[in-house]
């Protein structure tokens, strides 16, 4: 009766030994036939090698101050909550690097609007816009947002 208990005693610690040691490492890979001969670079992707084309039809908006402003080829509606009807202007688009910018006057001021590829909230709602916004009035500046209309 007494090996009985002495055989469960003793495997214990060997058990416990045995599971404190980590697994024998797997066996190196021989890289040999994959070194040899180079690989093609994978091709990347449509979507994440161009950037969305920013279209001539398009809506920026802006939050604090609000405004907004609807792009329809070389006529921008200007519109803030003391105008919401807008004021229509005649603009100008110029290609930069990246973004698209659309110039006009505004009551004698120079307007510009930029808009660049790139996610961008309002801040204010869970909308995902495609595009970033700059206006630009005289010396004053918003930042905003833009999708295609």
């Amino acid at each position: 009766m007494k090996v009985q208990w002495l055989l469960p005693m003793l495997a214990l610690p060997l058990l416990t030994v045995a599971a404190c040691h980590p697994a024998a490492p797997p066996p190196p890979v021989d890289d040999t036939a994959r070194d040899a001969a180079p690989q093609p670079d994978p091709a990347p992707s449509p979507k994440a090698a161009a950037k969305p084309a920013i279209p001539a039809k398009l809506h920026a908006t802006g939050t604090e101050p609000f405004w907004g402003a609807i792009v329809d080829g070389a006529v921008l509606t200007y519109s803030t909550p003391e105008f919401p009807n807008g004021i229509r202007i005649t603009v100008s688009r110029a290609e930069k690097p990246g973004s698209a910018v659309f110039t006009g006057a505004l009551d004698g001021k120079p307007l510009t609007l930029t808009v660049a590829p790139g996610t961008c909230s309002d801040g204010m709602s869970d909308k995902v816009y495609s595009f970033t916004a700059l206006r630009e009035i005289g010396p004053d500046s918003a930042r905003g947002c833009a999708d295609p209309q």
